[in-house]
């Protein structure tokens, strides 16, 4: 509300803050949507609200096993934040989770880092949680790229995280994500039509669905297009408390 974003420009001043919208009210979304994602979405309600009805649903409603509020999350950071016009004026994105905070002031600069070394992604991480649990995910990644990842790690004899492509022989493999909490990206490479694309394809119909979260769209087009300029901090020796 507005007491807390006065509150929040007092506690950041004399840096500048501004508020955004992520989106409309969530009954004008739902009527909005195609009638395809918007059955998809009540199908899943119901199997934790037996009852349930379109008009009942809310940002706090749990559908089927996480709250929707924390599923547009997954996907707006997934899908919607890379050509948000609030940022459209920017180049890189410094990414923290609400509830991280740094304990002492930096000593070094992460984004001079990511700027200096050219990169796409400078994650705090590499294997926050694993991606491919589904054939689904698979073929999601290759309709949008026409190949797949088989296996990707950090190698301490080079700078960046190794990814090795194939095809369908490897569906069935579990990849490593970048951790979400923290990181910083380059928005010219998540904001190009083929990353956007991927993006769409990612979520698909699948409207507030967990199954396809924020950590895969990021890692899969860096590790696709750009294995060389994902590096983490951990591996870079960056400890920032």
């Amino acid at each position: 509300d507005e007491k807390d974003m006065i509150q929040s420009r007092k506690i950041v001043y004399p840096a500048n803050i501004t508020f955004v919208k992520d989106s409309p009210p969530l009954q004008e979304v739902l009527i909005s949507l195609p009638e395809e994602r918007r059955q998809n979405l009540l199908t899943r309600c119901l199997e934790k609200n037996p009852n349930i009805t379109l008009e009942d649903i809310d940002w706090w409603t749990y559908c089927p096993n996480s709250r929707i509020n924390y599923n547009w999350q997954a996907e707006f950071r997934a899908r919607h934040i890379w050509r948000n016009p609030a940022l459209a004026k920017y180049k890189y994105m410094l990414w923290i989770d609400s509830d991280g905070f740094s304990t002492r002031p930096w000593d070094r600069d992460p984004m001079a880092y990511l700027i200096n070394n050219n990169l796409v992604v400078f994650a705090a991480r590499f294997g926050g949680g694993k991606f491919g649990r589904e054939e689904e995910h698979h073929r999601r990644i290759f309709k949008s790229f026409n190949t797949t990842i088989c296996e990707a790690y950090e190698d301490k004899r080079v700078p960046h995280v190794v990814s090795k492509l194939g095809g369908k022989e490897c569906f069935d493999k579990k990849i490593k994500n970048v951790h979400g909490y923290f990181h910083l990206t380059n928005l010219d490479f998540y904001r190009s039509d083929m990353v956007v694309n991927w993006a769409k394809n990612w979520i698909g119909d699948c409207y507030l669905c967990r199954n396809f979260d924020d950590q895969a769209a990021v890692t899969v087009p860096a590790l696709i297009l750009a294995p060389q300029k994902l590096w983490t901090m951990d591996a870079h020796n960056f400890s920032l408390g």
